[in-house]
């Protein structure tokens, strides 16, 4: 595709300070969207991914907000439609990881984790359907731990699967503006929390080396290694681009096609 399928488009992401969130920012800001990266605590982390978009010639911005909280979600939508005028494309990535034995689980615990990862999905959701231009994107965000088992892992994959439920009715409730609900299951991947989540992953992965830890990931997938952010990155760029228009309502897999998935 062109590098520059999305000039003059608006994008805003969430959790876009770090890992993935950040790589799908650079991603379409390379495709020449004008990029609202939201972040929940660390401004500094999003201020830098922020300044390396601007070097691509493109505007952005950093906006706070607390995903699980509805209306810092309707006040985020509101200062990026004043600053740009327009929303084209939503990615909805923030999210929290959580393992845990059965008996250790809370009933806070799994209040906490659905708040950010459904109803938080949901709440941006909900204003993308206000703030967004016709021929728009949605894209939200589950785990491949949706569709397979993973020890101690209940609460975060119930939440994640609930997620792939929301998009296929949110495809439906978009759909007579041409808008398309897409959701992006990733697995495997690289981020600042590999090799602490992999761990905990494997059954006896506390007792691997980080090394051991990759070799064994890399195995699960016939291209023979993990997945990096830019993997998944370049999967939204696709979602996003103009040869996507007839994709919706669907889980996009993005594990290096795993036999495990």
């Amino acid at each position: 595709m062109s590098n520059k399928t999305l000039a003059g488009k608006v994008a805003i992401i969430t959790g876009a300070s770090r890992g993935i969130g950040a790589a799908i920012s650079l991603k379409l800001a390379h495709q020449g969207a004008n990029i609202a990266l939201n972040y929940k605590s660390n401004a500094n982390a999003a201020e830098e991914v922020a300044k390396e978009i601007r070097t691509l010639g493109v505007r952005a911005i950093t906006l706070k907000a607390d995903v699980s909280q509805q209306e810092e979600v309707k006040a985020m939508f509101e200062a990026a439609q004043k600053e740009f005028g327009r929303l084209d494309i939503v990615v909805s990535n923030s999210g929290i990881e959580h393992f845990a034995d059965i008996a250790d689980v809370k009933g806070e615990d799994i209040d906490a984790v659905f708040a950010v990862n459904v109803k938080g999905q949901f709440f941006v959701a909900q204003q993308a359907y206000k703030y967004m231009e016709d021929f728009g994107r949605v894209m939200l965000t589950s785990s491949i731990s949706a569709v397979k088992g993973v020890p101690r892992h209940a609460v975060y994959a119930a939440s994640k699967a609930a997620v792939q439920g929301m998009t296929k009715c949110l495809a439906v409730d978009f759909g007579s503006r041409n808008i398309t609900v897409n959701c992006i299951a990733a697995g495997g991947v690289k981020t600042d929390m590999y090799t602490e989540m992999s761990a905990k992953y494997i059954p006896g992965g506390d007792k691997m080396s980080p090394q051991q830890i990759e070799e064994l990931l890399s195995k699960w997938s016939p291209l023979g290694r993990v997945g990096e952010v830019e993997d998944v990155a370049g999967v939204a760029a696709l979602i996003a681009s103009p040869d996507s228009q007839w994709l919706t309502g669907q889980t996009w897999q993005v594990s290096g096609g795993s036999y495990m998935v």
